[in-house]
């Protein structure tokens, strides 16, 4: 009992351990094979004792092993945490500086149901990134991962269209939208998003060989989204708002939906089996950006009070809900 609660405690020093990794950037150091203790003490800066006593902690946690005497090589754990290709490597960053700040004003949160991030910095989330260009392409990184993670599942929810003009509201790094065009030669797109992010999807397209069917637009959902788009897509946004933020961006979209358009939101439901991992997204949501998780009736509860009928509501396994809505 006394181990696994003085594990509990020790989590901060976990979480410093990997980002410090990342920032010295061992896990691309030892991308290409073996490394002795001199050799990747000269690559980081680290003296050699010093580095001995770190990587035994991060051998430890998996994620290197020895190799000979003296010498390291990555395990396929630390092969997320890549700067290139890494799909941890932005959230590694994160939760080292910026989400473990914000995390260590969790009482104010509690006392105020604000977000404590904007409470330690003095902005929120989206101003933040928005004058912090490394923080933005970190965050970008972080949501693909999380889109990837999820992407044919959630594309098996929905028949979507091969033609027309779909618009993804929040769009990220573009994953979505641009798996979207790849699968539909006819459908354009409409990729929404702040100014500090949208070049981000644009490169996206680009890589995938869709930009010239897709129309990139900054902006702010909070005052107005984008007319002239047959379906409306919003993933994993409302969770990062309370109800009073989530009902204006609905009834901005609902504004721009018109009478013939469809509003498909998609977020990742609160489901009563996952307890802990559930409650941990939640009050990240409340910590980070002063949000909410839901659950699918609240989420279908939120689209009717902003004007919305509920045609279906879709999950899947993973919990995903997909809800699709009209303007009545």
């Amino acid at each position: 009992m006394f181990e696994r609660l003085n594990a509990l405690l020790d989590g901060h020093i976990r979480t410093q351990l990997v980002a410090s990794a990342v920032r010295f950037r061992i896990p691309d150091h030892l991308a290409d094979g073996t490394l002795t203790d001199v050799e990747l003490g000269g690559l980081t800066g680290i003296g050699v004792p010093t580095l001995r006593r770190y990587m035994r902690a991060l051998e430890g946690l998996g994620l290197v092993e020895p190799a000979g005497e003296n010498a390291y090589r990555g395990t396929e754990l630390i092969e997320l945490l890549r700067r290139g290709t890494g799909s941890l490597y932005g959230h590694a960053l994160m939760a080292g500086a910026e989400y473990y700040e914000a995390w260590s004003e969790l009482d104010y949160a509690l006392r105020t149901g604000d977000s404590a991030f904007e409470h330690r910095y003095g902005r929120d989330l989206w101003h933040h990134l928005g004058g912090d260009d490394d923080a933005a392409v970190s965050f970008a990184r972080t949501m693909r991962s999380n889109t990837e993670r999820f992407l044919e599942e959630i594309l098996k929810l929905y028949d979507f269209p091969d033609d027309g003009v779909v618009a993804d509201l929040g769009a990220g790094d573009g994953t979505l939208l641009a798996e979207l065009l790849v699968r539909s030669p006819k459908l354009r797109g409409i990729a929404f998003e702040q100014s500090a992010t949208v070049g981000i999807a644009r490169q996206t397209m680009e890589d995938r060989a869709v930009a010239d069917r897709c129309e990139f637009v900054a902006g702010d959902f909070l005052a107005e989204v984008p007319r002239g788009a047959d379906i409306y897509v919003i993933k994993s946004v409302i969770h990062n708002w309370n109800d009073e933020a989530a009902l204006r961006i609905l009834r901005n979209c609902r504004a721009s939906v018109g009478e013939h358009g469809r509003l498909l939101l998609i977020e990742r439901a609160l489901k009563i089996d996952d307890a802990l991992e559930a409650a941990i997204r939640d009050l990240a949501m409340l910590v980070l950006l002063g949000g909410q998780s839901r659950s699918v009736g609240e989420y279908e509860a939120l689209l009717r009070r902003a004007g919305y009928a509920v045609e279906r509501t879709l999950t899947a396994p993973s919990g995903f809900c997909l809800l699709e809505a009209r303007v009545p």
